[in-house]
């Protein structure tokens, strides 16, 4: 037999070692190989946990906003009513020949919101403050 070590002679094979080399590992960058990405994909349950209450929520908003679309704006008072409400005021309560009324548009029933009306009491143009009291009442000012 040969004396010398295993492999270093000419005609000799070499040993194959007794150990196996280690597994790949199972998590970290090197699992997915060394161009994978850092983030993993949501799941598919996370997915549908998410998006089910969003498109429901969405659903529900696009209802309200085909069958009330009234909803988000500010309720105001009507400028037609508004004007003959100031007007029956100005000849009833306070007496005066009043014969036509102009109020700004889109007034906000707001309790405390006041604005000014004019009208035409015996030719002259004055001016007459509104108050808004409560949902559809009115507090008019003897005109100036």
């Amino acid at each position: 037999m040969n004396d010398s070590p295993a492999g270093t002679g000419a005609g000799t094979a070499l040993l194959a070692p007794r150990w196996k080399p280690a597994p790949p590992p199972h998590w970290g960058p090197a699992a997915n190989g060394p161009a994978a990405s850092r983030w993993r994909r949501p799941s598919p349950k996370l997915v549908v946990a998410v998006a089910v209450p969003l498109v429901l929520l969405v659903g529900a908003g696009t209802v309200v906003a085909v069958t009330r679309p009234d909803l988000p704006r500010q309720k105001v008072l009507d400028t037609a009513a508004l004007q003959r409400q100031v007007l029956t005021v100005l000849r009833d309560d306070y007496g005066l020949n009043a014969d036509t009324v102009a109020c700004p548009v889109d007034q906000p029933v707001i309790e405390g919101h006041r604005f000014t009306c004019t009208a035409e009491v015996d030719g002259a143009t004055v001016t007459t403050w509104v108050t808004v009291r409560s949902t559809g009442q009115l507090d008019v000012a003897r005109p100036r």
